[in-house]
């Protein structure tokens, strides 16, 4: 039997059978597409960070370095698989956009100009930019981490029980029985961390076995000191009598008439961004530019709480961001 491959044959089963071709050739690009879909490691809304500019602020990508790096200074942990950068541009739009993102769950810090108000002849408020009027905002508010005294209370109600450091120091005591204020490697409570770490990691597909395990155990054991390291930093840094800090806090007074007579004739004090003025050298990757030349002076960071809503060991990265940024640019 002659089965020699041929131009003429081969020419004559390309003419026939074409269309079977095609058709095996595409089910194994789905097949393929399928597989790597379902076995794929996936970002969940804790793994990815999501760092937004808004209200005054300019952002310079071309600065700031990408999330390999970040992670190995400390920025973020290894459990950070996905980091992003976001511009949100001042028009029509933004205050859509925004919500459009909180709605979804996303956004994890964001970037704001404490810039001034717009006043009338006779010096009242008639408008409000930046990061008062992102804050004036009921869902912007509630979608950002409270950041002074537990308890605050408006008109006799407790509206913020605790603060974003009141969360962070309870969940860094699980894994530091004398307190996380002299936590070290040394005497982390390491059954408590692996206990959490096995938890927390079911159905994660980078760890499908006990060394991927053991190895994710010896980053998790880093994550909880490096995040240790990082909020010490920044708690003493905003809860001392100095204002020479590289990080502060910022407090947002918002008048109200509340009578209606259009006069304002109270007043709330909002704690809720971080105070970046003091970073000097951070404009070479963000700066308020909402009043002239851009400048640190007025740039602030609220950290958001919906991008880790149900991802509690990922929900202070903020934190280790923040002391980056210091270490960096100051």
């Amino acid at each position: 039997m002659d089965a020699k491959i041929t131009k003429s044959r081969l020419g004559l089963l390309l003419s026939y059978d074409w269309i079977k071709i095609v058709g095996i050739c595409t089910a194994v690009v789905l097949l393929w597409l399928l597989i790597f879909t379902m076995t794929a490691t996936r970002a969940t809304p804790g793994q990815s960070f999501e760092l937004y500019a808004y209200g005054g602020v300019s952002l310079n990508t071309m600065n700031f370095p990408g999330l390999g790096e970040l992670r190995e200074k400390g920025a973020f942990s290894d459990d950070v698989l996905d980091f992003s950068l976001s511009e949100v541009t001042e028009d029509q739009y933004q205050d859509m956009i925004l919500q459009a993102w909180f709605a979804a769950g996303q956004g994890d810090a964001i970037l704001l100009a404490d810039s001034e108000p717009t006043l009338d002849e006779n010096g009242n408020v008639t408008a409000y930019t930046g990061l008062t009027e992102f804050l004036r905002s009921d869902s912007y508010r509630s979608n950002s981490y409270w950041l002074g005294e537990d308890g605050y209370e408006t008109d006799g109600r407790v509206v913020y029980e605790k603060s974003y450091f009141t969360q962070c120091a309870e969940y860094l005591n699980r894994f530091y029985p004398g307190g996380y204020e002299g936590g070290t490697l040394e005497n982390m409570d390491r059954a408590a961390v692996e206990k959490n770490f096995r938890a927390r990691i079911e159905g994660d597909k980078r760890y499908k076995n006990e060394v991927q395990i053991a190895e994710g155990l010896e980053k998790e054991y880093a994550r909880i000191r490096n995040l240790r390291d990082a909020f010490a930093a920044v708690y003493e840094w905003t809860h001392n009598d100095s204002a020479e800090d590289p990080i502060e806090l910022r407090v947002t007074r918002v008048e109200y008439d509340s009578n209606g007579d259009g006069t304002a004739d109270g007043a709330f004090e909002w704690t809720f961004a971080f105070d970046l003025s003091n970073i000097k050298n951070i404009t070479r990757f963000a700066g308020n530019n909402s009043d002239g030349p851009s400048t640190s002076e007025g740039l602030c960071l609220v950290a958001l709480s919906g991008g880790c809503l149900n991802e509690v060991d990922l929900a202070f990265e903020q934190f280790t961001l923040l002391k980056y940024l210091a270490d960096t640019y100051m």
